[in-house]
Order: C-alpha cells, then structure tokens, then sequence
C-alpha cells in the first residue's frame, strides 16, 4: 500500500490520486481494531506523513433509541451487534464517499462507549488520506445491502486468529466488562446469538 501510494509500483509513474480503500473483517476478537491501527502506522512510516487512516464500523450501530423504536425492542436489544442493528445502507453510501470522491474530505461517525452510541460525524477523513482502512466485524457480509460496499473496496483481508479460543474468552471478557451481559452465561448465550455470518476474502493475516 505504501509503495502504491508513493509511485514506486512498477510500471507506476507517479503516486496515485485515488483513495486505496480496504475492508478487513474476522471473528470478533482476533485483533482487528489493533492490527488496522499497525497497519496504519506502518504506512504512514513508511510515507513519512499521514496518508492512510484506520476506520471502525462501530459507529453504523443504530442508536439504542432506534432499536427500542422496533416492533420487538427487547429482543433489538438483546441482539444488538447483529447484522440488521446495524445501518447497512450508510456504510454503504461512506465507502462510495471515499472512493467517488477522493479530493473530498467525507465524515463518517464513531462509537461512544461513555453513553453506547454512535456519534456522528465525528471522523473526518480528509483528502489527505488516501489509503482507509475500515475495519469491522461484517466488511464482508455477503447479502444485500452490505454486498454493494464489495465494488468499492480494492482489497479485501480477513484476519485469521491462530487461536480462537483465545479470541472467544475474550469477547467473553469483553462483553462482562462493557456490561453487555451480567455474568459469562449471558455473555456465552450473547455470543451465539450474534454469531457472524461472513465470506473470507482473498487475503487472509494471522494475528
């Protein structure tokens, strides 16, 4: 990615203009929200200024008020990180920003773990950046309308936890700290019912 975005690709004349955009998926706690931040790093090292940006679709949660506004809210609740209490169509509509309009700058929204909402707007990713990593627990579902993203991404990486039982415990851990579930029954019984369901992409990293 470095080398793309510096001009020293073969065949490459001059550094490119385009935003280069990656989706980088995996079970939940294999270190994906770690690993993109290093790789962000890496580049802009490598670039010697920020190029590249790292992006988490934390912020596409819908808020706590939409999920009680459906017909079930409890079980919206209960099943909140599920594929449906997400807002697909405005992850969407951010990776098409990035790609259609790269001379832009495009805001996306974050999480705030403080209240358990998204806030948005709160990221701005400037024209400066021209390689964005978006990280995520569903980059690379494959059903609509999650599957339109697919067009606009240049590569797509999954990561690959070599050990997942290590990655199960701490979701565990996870979900009782943020107060997700009262105890690692509930977490357990939280876990399965939000399992993910994704397709691997080409390029696969263990972390």
């Amino acid at each position: 990615m470095a080398n793309r975005q510096s001009g020293s690709v073969p065949g490459q004349q001059e550094a490119t203009t385009a935003r280069f955009v990656v989706a980088l998926g995996g079970v939940p706690g294999s270190g994906k929200s770690y690993l993109s931040e290093r790789i962000v790093d890496a580049v802009n090292a490598i670039c010697g200024t920020d190029v590249a940006m790292a992006v988490s679709m934390d912020g596409f949660h819908l808020t706590k008020q939409q999920l009680l506004a459906m017909d079930n809210p409890k079980l919206a609740m209960l099943r909140r990180g599920a594929p449906w209490t997400f807002d697909a169509c405005a992850f969407v509509d951010l990776v098409k920003q990035l790609r259609e309009h790269p001379d832009s700058t495009v805001l996306a929204p974050s999480f705030d773990h403080a209240v358990g909402d998204p806030k948005q707007n709160d990221i701005a990713i400037e024209p400066r950046h021209r390689i964005v990593v978006i990280e995520g627990l569903y980059a690379h579902v494959n059903e609509m309308p999650w599957l339109q993203a697919h067009q606009y991404f240049d590569e797509s990486w999954w990561v690959c936890a070599a050990d997942e039982q290590v990655c199960y415990e701490r979701l565990i851990s996870r979900h009782v700290a943020a107060g997700l579930a009262a105890d690692r029954t509930q977490a357990v019984q939280r876990i399965s019912a939000n399992d993910a369901y994704q397709r691997r992409p080409s390029k696969i990293i263990y972390n």
